[in-house]
């Protein structure tokens, strides 16, 4: 501990106002960065009944990315308050050129960590906040598709008067074609990995999802 000390305060002796706005200028310009974690997906420039589901888990995302990078950038900036404040204390400029560029290099790389582990966490927070608002606005997608791949193809519209229809081979592959779609859509915006082909199976990796949906709704 006295060495950790020791070793603060030799740093802070060497701390002059460069040095502190380096600092404070990286940290800011990090904010920067959430204009790049922007989600941005095709799905969103389409047309849903009712709400966009993917525009439901950009809104989360945007905000919680907006807040932790805006503080990030808030740190940078009371730095740079700090230093105008009390800035009489700090000496102007004591050391080498290549002693301030490794400091820029040093906190430039620390802010892309930083960003990294922001950038984790903001989508960790996110998904907890849309996660259950996609799942609700889904629920009816993931029922139709399911329906149609537990019934060999049909609707339930159409069960009772499958015989009667001109071309029943037309419709039932209409139907696998569109439940396909919906799995497809609902495991992009869940973020579920596709491993098979298999309807079936991809549809039982969502189900826990749907049935929590259920639980919590009762």
């Amino acid at each position: 501990m006295d060495r950790f000390l020791n070793l603060v305060s030799i740093i802070l002796g060497r701390v002059d106002k460069t040095s502190v706005n380096l600092v404070s200028i990286v940290l800011g310009g990090v904010g920067l960065f959430v204009v790049l974690m922007k989600f941005n997906v095709p799905e969103l420039n389409l047309t849903y009944l009712g709400t966009n589901p993917f525009a439901i888990k950009r809104d989360a995302i945007e905000s919680v990315m907006t807040w932790l990078f805006t503080g990030l950038t808030l740190v940078g900036l009371l730095i740079q308050v700090g230093a105008a404040i009390w800035g009489d204390r700090l000496p102007e400029r004591v050391h080498a050129l290549r002693v301030y560029v490794a400091l820029f290099v040093v906190t430039l790389m620390v802010a892309v960590v930083l960003v990294l582990l922001l950038n984790s966490l903001g989508n960790w927070l996110a998904r907890a906040r849309w996660l259950p608002q996609a799942v609700e606005n889904q629920n009816d997608v993931y029922r139709s598709a399911r329906f149609v791949i537990e019934h060999d193809g049909w609707r339930d519209d159409q069960l009772a008067v499958k015989a009667t229809l001109p071309d029943p081979e037309h419709y039932r592959r209409g139907n696998f074609e569109t439940a396909a779609r919906q799995v497809e859509q609902i495991e992009k915006l869940l973020d579920i990995p596709v491993r098979t082909t298999d309807l079936k199976v991809r549809l039982d990796a969502l189900k826990p999802f749907f049935e929590r949906h259920q639980r919590g709704a009762r």
